[in-house]
């Protein structure tokens, strides 16, 4: 059917293409997503540079967390610290209780 697919002569097609019914988010509103990889490379960079989060320049150490992860990963990660508050908040929820349920049977099995 005609407008489908390609031209198949030589002229230049004169159709313009259909408009879009929705267009794409900004760039602005897309999330950067990380693996688990990826994720853990945020974490190992936050404890590397630890002794930088200090008061007054906390901003600072997270600015240099988001450029050192974009230049590891090659993803711009927008805003690291609430990345990290989220993945501390997973942790508690999906493996505290693994962990606290660990303790106590191991616990159990050393007593007497």
């Amino acid at each position: 059917s005609r407008g489908r697919g390609r031209a198949t002569s030589s002229l230049p097609q004169t159709q313009s293409p259909a408009p879009q019914t929705q267009s794409p988010a900004p760039a602005d509103n897309l999330r950067t997503r990380l693996n688990d990889e990826e994720k853990l490379h945020l974490v190992r960079l936050c404890i590397e540079y630890q002794v930088e989060h200090v008061k007054g320049k906390k901003g600072a150490f997270w600015q240099k967390i988001r450029m050192l992860l974009k230049e590891q990963i090659g993803k711009d990660l927008r805003d690291p610290h609430s990345t990290m508050r989220i993945l501390l908040q997973q942790f508690e929820v999906q493996r505290l209780p693994q962990m606290r349920q660990l303790k106590w049977s191991c616990s159990a099995r050393l007593s007497p």
